[in-house]
């Protein structure tokens, strides 16, 4: 099997498993939270406490719960960010890792991690 060919199974097993993906409410919403910080969020850093799988899955990865402290937001305070992780990303959400994050201006305690600070 040539370069191309394998390029085009590769490229029918992603169609595949997006035809077999329906997006719940809960995607949803994490969709409109994402597009809503990346305009009007809020710069901030997190600091990793905690984080764990919730269970829920997607083609992109597992959700996580990740008890963070949040400052350069006004007083520091405590969030529980609810977001996929990427597989073979899970080690750098380690306690005290930190992460830029945005925050939501109309609730702070709804934020995104986005990168490593």
């Amino acid at each position: 099997m040539g370069f191309m060919d394998k390029f085009k199974d590769m490229a029918q097993q992603a169609q595949q498993a997006a035809a077999t993906y329906t997006p719940n409410q809960g995607d949803m919403a994490y969709g409109q939270l994402a597009n809503k910080l990346a305009s009007v969020g809020v710069p901030c850093v997190a600091e990793i406490k905690s984080a764990a799988p919730t269970g829920q899955k997607d083609p992109g990865g597992d959700q996580w719960a990740i008890e963070v402290a949040v400052e350069g937001n006004g007083d520091p305070y405590d969030a529980t960010v609810t977001q996929y992780i990427p597989p073979g990303n899970e080690s750098l959400y380690e306690p005290g890792a930190r992460f830029q994050a945005k925050a939501d201006p109309d609730d702070r305690t709804r934020l995104l991690l986005f990168g490593q600070a």
